[in-house]
């Protein structure tokens, strides 16, 4: 072999040691740029599944409050009903009271809210032509017994409600008919729902 072919063997052996280890880095940086690819792609990966994770755990979150709103409108509608039929029949019975019940129940309820001042006694249609007149003279007399200066007398016009009264003195009514005794009840008993249901 002479020295032209000598150098040229030593020169294909130094390129090809320099394309190895060209190729050698090159494959290293390549396996390092493909693990750091990896790495972004699992830290990415991650971030998006915890990222879904809590748009689920929200998106559970809203609709059980949206389910649970819908099952306290729906209880508190049930309950309004149940009211609405307890008050409902509590009017039919007290239309419905024995008479010798019922008159009591005038007379001493109209005692209760005279004491002195007296006025004008409105009833319905029904008790003012029945037993307003005898109401109002029983009144009168135990008024007079106990030293109670008021008196009361019957009203020219009647009232339309289911039975009751309404006391009018001056610019003062007051009004003991079942509708505003029941209005007032009912009144109460819904504020009690509502504060159990949104407590």
């Amino acid at each position: 072999m002479n020295a032209l072919e000598k150098m040229k063997e030593a020169i294909l052996q130094e390129a090809q040691l320099k394309a190895d280890e060209i190729i050698e880095a090159a494959t290293r940086d390549a396996e390092k740029i493909l693990q750091e690819a990896q790495a972004e792609a699992d830290k990415k990966r991650e971030q998006e599944l915890a990222e879904a994770r809590g748009k689920a755990r929200e998106n559970a979150r809203r609709i059980l409050t949206l389910a649970d709103l819908d099952a306290r409108r729906k209880l508190l509608a049930a309950k309004e009903e149940l009211i609405e039929e307890a008050f409902s029949s509590a009017k039919e019975r007290l239309a419905s009271l024995e008479p010798e019940v019922y008159r009591d129940y005038l007379k001493q309820s109209l005692l209760e809210v005279v004491r002195d001042t007296g006025g004008d006694v409105i009833m319905s249609e029904r008790d003012r032509s029945t037993l307003g007149k005898e109401i109002i003279d029983e009144v009168n007399a135990e008024l007079a017994k106990g030293n109670h200066k008021g008196r009361v007398q019957l009203a020219d016009t009647s009232g339309d409600f289911i039975g009751g009264f309404i006391l009018s003195s001056g610019k003062v009514e007051v009004n003991c008919t079942f509708d505003a005794i029941l209005a007032r009840e009912y009144e109460s008993l819904l504020i009690d729902v509502a504060s159990i249901l949104f407590s």
